[in-house]
């Protein structure tokens, strides 16, 4: 990675990254559908929703349950559905003037009777575009001309419908999407499915989703990057404030304002082995703590951890943070395609023993993307369970370091993330020193 950008650099590649339209790895989708005999996907989780389309369900955010839904089908050739509110997408999906191959289907938002679920499939009056009133009195601006041509022109080519349910029955039969096994994440969509005219049956899909999402697309990488080092640049000016007399509530505020003035919105800050927002004390001359931070951007997530010494600390805690680099070191230069996730503790526990070190350091892998821990558990169980995965090209692994011993005068930790690539891995974002002197 390069050195710092400003904030509007990282604005601008971030916004032209997600105005492509879908941001998943097709080739995987492809793979992950076929393996798991899936006719295609319908997710209404605002996640989901925009992994498969680039766009975040606005309603989502305001509490809304399922306003929108994706529907990716089996068929590569098809495109993505994206069935949302009418006036949604001309007040908020419109202005990001998004390219790609997504499909918008419109509803109209309006109540629909019980009819509709007791089998009778006839689709009530829509009514006129909800748009703004022109009051005529001056020109439209080029914004409202655009939001009503863009509108308009969904709807010529697929109407509009009354309500979701129709507007996603449309949208699977366009797709091909009437029958056969269908990948959801939402009760909402079972319930809707099992009440449709459609032959299709509902799976849990939730894993199915985190397969996909292991395997990151070109344009998942970059905003990765983005992230990631926005994440890690808020971190090293957060550590940079702390004084005896500090306290852990303003390291963390100051790690959440640093993370918003370069584009990102901070999630959480372990402190010390504390994460609590709750808990609050001082720093004092000599202490040795750690800080894991993590924050999004583009709404995807950026890790990073190092140990900060404030003043001169205990001797234990040289050999710790010695111990955790040594490790973290060993493991990164054998990163590659084909490693277990089992396989990779013993290479850093084997370098710490070898360094004549006595400390319990887990090295323990995840993936990082849309979530802090973006990736499918075991299969086959009702909930998520950790699995020993293999590494493949394009998963952005993280390897926590944390030192797992007290009474040694402190804590101890360092992260980094690491792009698996075809032969190896590289940082996604600029690697500094495993310890930080204040």
């Amino acid at each position: 990675m390069g050195g710092q950008q400003s904030f509007r650099e990282t604005f601008a590649q971030g916004g032209s990254l997600l105005q492509g339209g879908p941001l998943f790895n097709r080739e995987r989708a492809e793979k992950v559908l076929k393996e798991e005999s899936l006719a295609g996907l319908i997710v209404a989780e605002p996640l989901n929703v925009f992994h498969l389309t680039g766009y975040w369900p606005q309603l989502g955010k305001m509490g809304f349950a399922a306003p929108s839904m994706a529907l990716l089908s089996a068929d590569p050739k098809k495109p993505v559905a994206l069935v949302m509110p009418q006036f949604l997408h001309y007040y908020v999906y419109a202005d990001a003037h998004f390219s790609g191959d997504v499909e918008p289907w419109l509803y109209t938002h309006r109540a629909v009777s019980g009819t509709a679920i007791e089998g009778d499939y006839d689709e009530s009056a829509t009514g006129a575009l909800h748009v703004y009133r022109d009051k005529g009195d001056v020109p439209m601006g080029e914004l409202e001309l655009h939001r009503r041509a863009a509108v308009e022109a969904v709807t010529q080519r697929h109407g509009v419908s009354a309500e979701r349910e129709f507007t996603m029955v449309k949208a699977a039969r366009a797709l091909d999407m009437t029958g056969g096994r269908i990948g959801v994440d939402h009760m909402a969509i079972m319930a809707m499915l099992e009440s449709s005219p459609l032959s299709a049956v509902a799976v849990p899909a939730d894993n199915t989703l985190r397969k996909i999402r292991l395997v990151k697309s070109p344009r998942e990488i970059e905003l990765m990057r983005l992230a990631a080092q926005a994440n890690a640049e808020a971190a090293l000016a957060a550590v940079g404030t702390v004084r005896e007399g500090a306290t852990t509530q303003e390291l963390r505020a100051a790690f959440f304002s640093e993370a918003a003035a370069r584009g990102n919105a901070g999630v959480f800050m372990a402190i010390d082995r504390m994460i609590t927002e709750v808990a609050d004390f001082e720093f004092s001359d000599g202490a040795a703590f750690f800080v894991d931070c993590v924050s999004s951007g583009w709404h995807y997530h950026g890790d990073f951890a190092r140990t900060i010494f404030l003043g001169e600390p205990a001797a234990a805690m040289r050999d710790a943070t010695r111990a955790m680099h040594i490790g973290w070191e060993a493991i990164r230069e054998r990163l590659r395609p084909g490693l277990r996730y089992s396989e990779i503790p013993p290479i850093g526990q084997k370098a710490v023993r070898t360094a004549g070190l006595d400390f319990d350091i887990p090295f323990s892998p995840h993936s990082v993307g849309l979530t802090h821990t973006d990736e499918p558990g075991q299969h086959g169980r009702p909930y998520w369970v950790k699995d020993d995965l293999t590494l493949e090209p394009g998963m952005i692994l993280s390897v926590d370091c944390p030192v797992l011993n007290t009474g040694m005068g402190g804590s101890a930790h360092m992260e980094d993330l690491s792009l698996i690539t075809a032969d190896g891995a590289e940082p996604i974002h600029t690697i500094t020193d495993p310890v930080i002197i204040v």
